[in-house]
């Protein structure tokens, strides 16, 4: 690879438009744009395309909390940001998918969101041999990836298994983080989100580019 070539000297790719200037931001919102910025370390370019719309920011930043970290989660945070993965790798969504993949390398820490896991644990991750821990994680790997395909047909099987191993609030999670990420990575294809200039070429690490 040519020097030009190298992905630190990539040049960010230009939005579809323009970004909202997060400074001026709502004040309802600066406190979940300050939560956004310490838990990843960055403010991502969706943030700054949202924010044309804030109405609309509040809720969906609302939602990704309720169903990702909320206090009174029935499914581990971590199974929750693999399967978040893989939904958006299965989708497509190459923009979310990398933001899983930094959050999943990351060793966390000083309010950060990391649970340091290695290239090859998100390789095999999003190549779809996630190496499930238990029955239960099986089940969930299972659901995500048979409802991200094609949820007008799931697999009787697969319905039996989450039923079996899981309680019915953790299977209305479960289905909610599908459908979460499902809309967002759509709406952030749709909007053609530019990765952020420091992510660019570690996607590739992993296989995702």
């Amino acid at each position: 690879m040519s020097d030009d070539q190298k992905p630190e000297t990539r040049a960010e790719k230009e939005p579809l438009i323009p970004y909202a200037d997060h400074e001026k931001a709502p004040a309802p919102l600066q406190k979940r744009l300050a939560n956004y910025n310490a838990r990843m370390g960055f403010y991502p370019n969706a943030l700054r395309l949202y924010l044309h719309r804030p109405e609309i920011a509040g809720y969906l930043w609302g939602l990704n909390d309720a169903i990702m970290r909320d206090g009174t989660s029935t499914l581990d945070q971590q199974l929750k940001r693999k399967l978040g993965a893989y939904a958006s790798k299965l989708n497509g969504c190459k923009y979310c998918t990398t933001h899983h993949c930094e959050v999943l390398k990351s060793p966390g820490g000083f309010g950060a969101e990391g649970w340091d896991l290695s290239d090859e644990e998100l390789g095999d991750l999003l190549d779809g041999n996630p190496e499930p821990k238990s029955e239960f994680e099986q089940a969930c790997f299972d659901f995500v990836e048979a409802a991200s395909l094609d949820p007008t047909d799931m697999p009787q099987d697969v319905l039996d298994a989450v039923t079996i191993h899981l309680s019915p609030p953790q299977v209305v999670e479960l289905a909610s983080v599908v459908g979460f990420w499902k809309m967002y990575n759509t709406i952030h294809d749709s909007l053609n989100i530019p990765i952020e200039q420091h992510l660019l070429g570690r996607s590739e690490t992993v296989g995702i580019d």
